[in-house]
């Protein structure tokens, strides 16, 4: 979440990794915007005294006067290619890879093996939806429940809690009573999809779905329908999953604030919920969905996690495609999971991996995942102390601890998710629909982004080697690095680095809050962290812990 943010792009970094945002590539389809009204005012010395004294450059006026001439003939290049690129969904071809990352494997597998269930279908409604994907899925496997049955339950949920919640923008039922039906059908025909055939999950509002509004959060975009599916939209209806809304997601993919109000957190409907993804932890958290897809780019997926007490899962950078998702910073979105467990997790990211053409930054990768009997051999890096309850039950599975030393930050790395931020959002800035933009700090930063020198950028982006190299260097020591809560100083750096990570809901507090922590793990080895979380959560059942929705 980002309340608060200047135009010092040193605080601007500091506030990032308290949770800011969103995900996405893919080719969407430009709103209509009004005219640019009027010519570009002609350039004066002055004003380029002006840029050399923001640059931190010394000229002398020969040198400006030579420069400003290059500069008019330039403008017009400008121009010309702003009208080239209003399409939201074109990013640059210059693609992020983190190590590890190949363009095509000849062999590309995905196994999950995760704990066996056995059980029989509770009574209530309210115990039904509260449980695990892997529960529900045993259950419609076994035929004890329909999926038309399991989503009317949920759909009845959502319009129950989702407007008092504010976490709910669009239902999609007709979709998902028309998907529940023909996964009823397969099933009953022994056509068994896998471990998500007939689950109902909800889709955060910035993932284009056809014939539904897909409008980011804010009336920027208020009413914007996009005429094609998204990939994670189509890669769970090929696992047969059942999609149920569009939930709420702070404007442009900031904080929990979206035209519709402050999404809250269920738990204590007094506070927000988080954000960016704001109604997908939300609706979690009341049980309103089986799992949630949501997005990060700093912060989106962990924070949220944190307030609401739920699993987020944030892959390693390129895992799963963001084709028809709105993108924020093409550099560093990912798309990522919010369940009740980390094994659902498993099962949800192992439908998602992949290489799409439509995303350039997406690749083929292994995801292979089996239920771990303890820890024996692993190491894992403690950022901060290692007598917390968290880390001593690690400990006790037979995992060897030790100090995990958090490499140096690298100042002025914030011009990376503003300076993409603000190209992608270019043409609502030029033709005043960003003033509509009323919810958060996006409209300021996008404003300052435009000072920041194209040399700048370009410099920051080396840094950001640099940056990888140095927790490259830091976690070749371990398995795994634990941090208490989101780890929240980690949180800006591993997203620019494209580290994956999970947050693992604990123990209630003695003043009505909880405890929780989170697991880093090298590119690529999220079964990793997912092993560890789940020998946690087996142990404790702190995800069975409900919030008092009487209370919303």
């Amino acid at each position: 979440m980002l309340e608060d943010v200047s135009l010092s792009r040193a605080d601007f970094l500091k506030t990032l990794v308290l949770g800011v945002m969103s995900t996405g590539s893919g080719s969407l389809l430009a709103t209509e915007s009004a005219p640019m009204v009027g010519q570009a005012a002609q350039l004066t010395l002055e004003d380029m005294r002006s840029f050399a004294k923001i640059a931190g450059l010394t000229m002398t006026d020969t040198e400006l006067e030579q420069a400003m001439r290059s500069i008019a003939n330039d403008r017009t290049g400008y121009a010309s290619v702003r009208e080239s690129v209003k399409d939201y969904g074109l990013v640059p071809p210059n693609v992020y890879r983190v190590p590890g990352a190949v363009d095509r494997l000849e062999e590309f597998k995905v196994k999950v093996q995760c704990a066996r269930v056995n059980l029989k279908k509770p009574n209530s409604a309210e115990d039904i939806a509260f449980l695990t994907v892997a529960e529900l899925g045993h259950l419609l496997k076994t035929k004890q429940i329909s999926s038309t049955e399991l989503t009317k339950i949920y759909l009845e949920r959502l319009k129950q809690y989702g407007p008092k919640l504010l976490c709910l923008v669009t239902l999609t039922e007709e979709l998902a009573l028309r998907q529940a039906k023909r996964a009823d059908d397969e099933i009953s025909k022994g056509r068994y999809r896998g471990p998500l055939h007939g689950i109902p999950y909800g889709l955060k509002d910035l993932f284009a779905v056809q014939d539904y509004p897909t409008q980011w959060g804010t009336a920027a975009f208020r009413g914007q329908v996009i005429d094609k599916n998204c990939a994670v939209f189509e890669k769970l209806e090929l696992a047969g999953a059942v999609c149920l809304a569009k939930l709420s997601l702070g404007a442009l993919a900031m904080n929990d604030n979206w035209f519709g109000g402050r999404t809250k957190n269920p738990w204590k409907p007094s506070e927000g919920s988080s954000g960016s993804s704001a109604g997908s932890a939300s609706a979690m958290a009341a049980g309103l969905v089986a799992f949630a897809i949501g997005t990060e780019t700093s912060g989106s997926i962990m924070s949220p996690s944190q307030r609401c007490r739920v699993t987020g899962l944030r892959p390693t950078f390129g895992s799963i495609s963001r084709f028809g998702a709105m993108c924020l910073s093409w550099s560093m979105d990912k798309v990522g999971p919010i369940c009740r467990t980390a094994e659902d997790a498993a099962l949800v990211l192992g439908a998602l991996v992949g290489r799409d053409d439509r995303d350039f930054s997406s690749v083929d990768r292994p995801f292979g995942y089996q239920t771990p009997r303890d820890l024996k051999g692993w190491r894992i890096g403690v950022l901060g102390a290692k007598d917390s309850e968290f880390a001593l039950l690690l400990e006790s599975f037979g995992a060897i601890l030790g100090e995990f030393k958090l490499p140096k930050a690298i100042p002025g790395l914030g011009a990376i998710i503003s300076v993409e931020g603000a190209a992608m959002f270019d043409e609502i800035t030029r033709d005043g629909r960003l003033n509509l933009v009323t919810e958060n700090g996006w409209p300021q930063v996008f404003r300052a982004a435009r000072f920041i020198p194209a040399v700048e950028f370009v410099q920051a982006e080396r840094a950001r080697t640099l940056l990888f190299r140095a927790y490259e260097e830091a976690f070749s020591a371990f398995d795994l690095v634990l941090g208490a809560g989101s780890a929240g100083a980690m949180i800006y750096n591993t997203n620019l680095t494209g580290h994956p990570q999970i947050h693992v809901p604990f123990k209630p507090d003695d003043k009505g809050g909880y405890t929780s922590f989170s697991l880093f793990a090298k590119p690529f080895e999220e079964a990793k962290m997912i092993g560890a979380a789940h020998l946690v959560q087996e142990k404790t059942q702190f995800h069975r812990l409900r919030p008092d929705l009487s209370a919303v």
